[in-house]
């Protein structure tokens, strides 16, 4: 016999009931979290007092420097040059154009890539500086150390001498310094010891030709005593021992290998004082004793 079920009577809950006694699962869990802190609560807890020390740091940061950035021992008034920097080149007007460029700042602003900048200034006038350093000697004193790029090759006009570093890249050097010394030596003749300037040097014969030969010909002449380029002209003379040996611009390969061979093979070549391997023709070899 089947048990009797009895029936329970169908209520029905309200939103009141639900928010008395009948409270879902999901919404006591709801209920709960009200009482733990939210996302954005503690995000901002955290950060805020990362950003907080941030803030103070800076404001530590720049009442430092504002002690020392603006200290008048740190204010440039007196610059001095290293004898390096003198011996190399030694131009005053260089020196007069630093010394404007760094006269007046405080040396606590260049700490950070000033040498950059006082390298870009000057490089506007002298673009063959490699690279300046600023040391601070204390007592709004600095000391300047420049570097610079030596010449391709030097031209010689009467006593003054020119560093060559391209067809119409060249400056005046002074000959007791180092960078007047140093390099491949183009005498020219003496009616040009009133000329000035470079102006016209490269018309017959252009840097290109000058970089690419020169090498040749000190290697055919390690004897050589001076090199006389004839301006106006397509013709060298080269001066070694007791002889005059003259070259032309163009076929210098073919040139010095017939001086080889006359050099290697002609018995009398001790004897010559003149030689022209091709100033006046490339068939033959004109000598003279």
């Amino acid at each position: 016999m089947r048990g009797i079920v009895k029936s329970r009577p169908f209520v029905k809950r309200t939103r009141r009931g639900l928010s008395s006694g009948g409270t879902l699962p999901f919404v006591r869990g709801r209920r709960r979290g009200k009482d733990q802190p939210s996302f954005f609560s503690s995000f901002f807890k955290k950060w805020g007092l990362i950003g907080l020390i941030i803030l103070l740091t800076s404001v530590l940061i720049v009442f430092l420097l504002r002690g020392t950035r603006y200290n008048p021992t740190y204010l440039i008034k007196t610059i001095e040059y290293s004898q390096e920097t003198r011996a190399k080149y030694g131009n005053t007007e260089l020196f007069v154009l630093a010394s404007k460029f760094l006269r007046g700042k405080y040396y606590n602003t260049l700490r950070i890539g000033g040498d950059g900048k006082l390298l870009e200034r000057v490089r506007q006038e002298y673009p063959f500086t490699k690279s300046a350093h600023i040391t601070f000697l204390g007592n709004q004193k600095v000391k300047v150390d420049f570097d610079f790029y030596s010449p391709e090759f030097l031209v010689k006009l009467g006593e003054k001498k020119f560093g060559v570093r391209g067809n119409n890249n060249a400056e005046e050097l002074n000959p007791s310094r180092s960078l007047g010394k140093t390099g491949f030596v183009i005498d020219t003749p003496g009616y040009l010891s009133g000329t000035s300037s470079l102006s016209g040097f490269f018309y017959e014969v252009d840097f290109t030709r000058y970089k690419n030969n020169l090498p040749k010909i000190q290697e055919a002449f390690p004897k050589m005593k001076r090199f006389v380029y004839l301006a106006g002209s397509q013709n060298f003379v080269v001066f070694e021992e007791n002889k005059m040996i003259f070259l032309f611009k163009e076929e210098l390969e073919h040139q010095l290998q017939k001086f080889a061979r006359l050099k290697g093979y002609y018995s009398g070549y001790n004897s010559l004082t003149t030689v022209d391997l091709g100033s006046l023709t490339q068939d033959k070899v004109i000598v003279g004793g």
